[in-house]
């Protein structure tokens, strides 16, 4: 058993100890401190038809916990996938596929520690809701049965079944990164309308847990302000609380038939993952087999005209930038899968015919994230190939080749945008395309500097989605790209923040040597 613990502790520490999960901790807590809003805030992340409880004990633990299931299983995904890929690029997974460790051992390891890495954020968050009661809750009990409960019955088995379910997608597409991420989107946000908009009364088998509890609070809101139908609402969701539709929540009760729901996912997890170990490659990829051609004894070579003598001592130098911006542009292209490429111009054309500001606001960060996986390698995918001693060994490589791979990601983003920026400038609404033109600067710098910074492409997948999801829900803090203001004032602002992240990422590249000195 204490080989199991220690490749538990090994996966585990692996995580915790990299850079991005530092990065990841600090925006858990950040964001895990706007789940309660100040009391003057001019927003609600949980309101049941404008309805909001006091900042009791109970009400605290019952949002935090119900955004801790649904927010932290979806950017603990980004996470915690690519645990087994992270094995084969750093060669461990070929070590481990000639030793005894049967496959069913091998992903109940991956699935233990990822379950312990989004714990160990869970933990975080629990602890800021603690503190965010006695700064705000200050004036009523605290009742730690009653904040601890929503935790155990509701976030702890949702994240269990997202650490099962990153693993099961990795085996099921070991080398499909963005189909394992659109399966993860549609089943998630698919669980969530389901368990946002059908009530149940006793007992709920939703992923999130959360059917039940909402359930439970929006009854308890109609019998309190004699309401015929109660809306919820979860999310970053504009608009403050009010004062005349405040109420105090009573404690959550969990029934037997509840509690025994998710006990049964929890099961249902474990049994999937044993029937997914079934199918586990065990890093034996087989190659399709490759047509051969038999050639004659009589078969006559024509030798080439290519000599070395030939060579001409005075090679010609070329200095240009084009061949770099083409190669890169190319290598951009070919990462992305023929079926994201599909969707993508399906939505590029879209964009031509509905409603500016829905092409604007919805679909053009949605086609900017079908990009992910191309620019979230723009700073590491050097050392992830080893290919950092033939690039440090180039002509200014931190002058040139960085800034070549930033201006091929910025032709993808401007590519992507046409539509909007065509139909802006037939309009005539300058301010609104260059910050269009600003946010895809914006964008693929993010990905530069993150990754210099955390030397991981995982943050700026969970940034870039974190991102993409409040700007659709129309975030205004968060709104990089213009879809929501418009105003030279922004652009200004837009223009400061850009110069500021290309400054800072090229003085990380330059530190960390990433591009030799």
């Amino acid at each position: 058993m204490l080989p199991y613990f220690n490749s538990i502790k090994g996966n585990y520490l692996q995580h915790v100890r990299s850079y991005s999960f530092l990065v990841t901790i600090g925006a858990s807590l950040c964001i895990a401190f706007n789940f309660v809003p100040s009391p003057d805030a001019n927003y609600t992340t949980v309101s049941f038809s404008g309805y909001t409880g006091a900042y009791t004990s109970e009400w605290i633990g019952f949002v935090t916990a119900i955004l801790a299931s649904t927010f932290l299983s979806l950017c603990g995904f980004f996470l915690i996938n690519g645990s087994i890929k992270k094995d084969i690029e750093t060669r461990i997974g070929h070590i481990i596929g000639t030793t005894k460790v049967s496959n069913l051992t091998y992903i109940f390891i991956k699935v233990v520690s990822n379950f312990l890495v989004l714990l160990t954020i869970l933990f975080i968050i629990f602890i800021t809701g603690i503190a965010l009661f006695f700064l705000y809750g200050n004036a009523y009990t605290f009742n730690i049965s009653s904040f601890i409960m929503p935790y155990i019955v509701i976030a702890i088995p949702s994240l269990f079944l997202i650490a099962n379910l990153a693993v099961i997608l990795e085996v099921i597409f070991p080398t499909k990164q963005m189909l394992q991420y659109g399966v993860f989107l549609c089943l998630f946000f698919t669980t969530l309308f389901s368990a946002t908009n059908h009530k149940t009364s006793v007992f709920s088998s939703d992923l999130f847990g959360i059917q039940h509890v909402t359930s439970t609070v929006a009854n308890e809101v109609q019998e309190l302000f004699n309401k015929e139908d109660v809306g919820l609402s979860i999310g970053f969701v504009s608009g403050g609380t009010n004062p005349e539709k405040t109420f105090q929540m009573s404690s959550l009760s969990f029934p037997s038939r509840y509690v025994y729901g998710r006990l049964l996912w929890i099961l249902f997890a474990l049994f999937a993952s044993a029937v997914a170990s079934l199918f586990f490659h065990r890093f034996n990829y087989k190659e399709s087999p490759r047509k051969t051609t038999t050639v004659s004894e009589n078969t006559n070579y024509k030798s080439a005209d290519f000599k070395l003598g030939n060579m001409s001592h005075n090679m010609e130098v070329s200095y240009s930038l084009a061949p770099i911006i083409q190669a890169e542009l190319l290598m951009m292209i070919r990462k992305n899968p023929s079926y994201l490429w599909i969707l993508t111009l399906c939505g590029f054309i879209s964009m031509f015919f509905i409603p500016l500001h829905i092409a604007h606001v919805y679909i053009l960060p949605i086609l900017w994230f079908l990009q992910v996986s191309v620019w979230s390698d723009l700073a590491t995918k050097d050392q992830t190939f080893r290919t950092h001693f033939f690039t440090n060994s180039s002509y200014h490589p931190l002058k040139r080749l960085a800034i070549s791979r930033i201006i091929a990601g910025l032709a993808i983003a401007m590519c992507v945008a046409l539509p909007v920026l065509i139909r802006y400038i037939i309009n005539l609404n300058f301010s609104n395309g260059l910050n269009v033109i600003l946010g895809a600067i914006f964008i693929v710098l993010v990905a530069v500097f993150l990754g210099a910074f955390t030397k991981s492409k995982k943050t700026f997948e969970i940034a870039f989605f974190f991102l993409v999801y409040c700007n659709i829900n129309q975030v205004k803090a968060l709104d990089y790209f213009g879809g929501l203001h418009n105003s030279y004032n922004y652009v200004f602002l837009m223009t400061v923040i850009v110069s500021l992240l290309f400054f800072l990422s090229f003085l990380l590249l330059y530190r960390n040597k990433t591009y030799g000195n």
